[in-house]
């Protein structure tokens, strides 16, 4: 490996894995971002970089299984992206990423880049919280499973400060932040930002990277 350059980093994947936002979810601003891997009568992108991000929106297609059987095992990871879409809950994303884990060989983290993006840039507003709170002990939670039912004009009078929250955080932050203030109306906007952090799946996928990152500079370094 040569000497004197910090590793590269690829993030590759399907036209709309959501490339661009994972890049930003974890800050990477230099990392490349191939084209699309499904481009029609286009070739495949040379996975030359040291490191790449390989980036699943959902389950695997063909495309993406012909393709993860080229990598090298040692410089790739699979990011399941938009997890919150796969089964009913966190569990059915996660023992998704475990079974293409086991299929691949290579390790699968499921994520919600998107919700990690806007808790890296943004904050809850004041208005925020109060859209939240007004609609906190909601009897009935099948508002939240889809964008039109929660932004029914007959659901409340509020239906703009129901959009413009869904615009800021999506209706999975949306879900995890009612979740949250229904055990625990008092949290502190601080906090609850933390949990939607959390609930994003961000850090296990930040934390392996970092450490592939900082294994590749070392050997560079010598």
């Amino acid at each position: 490996m040569p000497v004197g350059r910090s590793p590269r980093i690829q993030v590759t994947g399907r036209a709309r894995a959501g490339k661009t936002t994972l890049r930003h979810a974890l800050s990477l601003l230099t990392a490349e971002e191939t084209p699309p891997v499904d481009r029609p009568g286009q070739p495949d992108p040379a996975f030359d970089a040291d490191l790449v991000l390989y980036v699943l929106p959902g389950l695997a297609d063909h495309a993406d299984r012909r393709l993860l059987a080229t990598v090298h095992p040692d410089r790739t990871l699979v990011v399941l992206n938009k997890a919150d879409a796969i089964g009913a809950r966190w569990p059915d994303a996660a023992a998704t990423a475990d079974d293409l884990t086991a299929e691949f060989g290579l390790p699968v983290f499921p994520v919600v880049a998107s919700l990690a993006t806007h808790t890296r840039s943004g904050t809850l507003t004041d208005a925020d919280l109060r859209t939240l709170h007004r609609h906190r002990d909601r009897p009935d939670p099948a508002f939240t499973l889809a964008h039109d039912l929660f932004t029914a004009p007959d659901l409340a009078p509020d239906p703009e400060s129901r959009q413009a929250l869904l615009d800021r955080w999506d209706l999975f932050g949306v879900s995890c932040a009612l979740a949250a203030l229904r055990r625990h109306p008092t949290l502190p906007p601080q906090l609850l930002l933390q949990i939607l952090h959390c609930a994003s799946g961000i850090d296990p996928l930040h934390r392996e990277l970092h450490r592939r990152y900082e294994a590749v500079a070392a050997v560079f370094g010598d």
